[in-house]
């Protein structure tokens, strides 16, 4: 696969058209793994503030 990918691009014909669809190609990539992970990010950030608001309530 990653030969064709290669191959596709050192092709100089349509060099602008190879571009825009390698970058789409990894912008939906990017998407999607957004989409799939960002529930799990979010936990972790809410569960991180969770531990810092517990924390405050040490006095010293």
């Amino acid at each position: 696969m990653l030969k064709k990918i290669k191959k596709f691009h050192m092709d100089e014909s349509g060099d602008i058209m190879q571009t825009g669809i390698i970058v789409g190609m990894f912008a939906t990539i990017a998407v999607g793994a957004l989409y799939f992970l960002g529930p799990k990010i979010k936990q972790m950030f809410v569960k991180a503030g969770n531990e810092l608001d517990n924390s405050s309530n040490y006095t010293y």
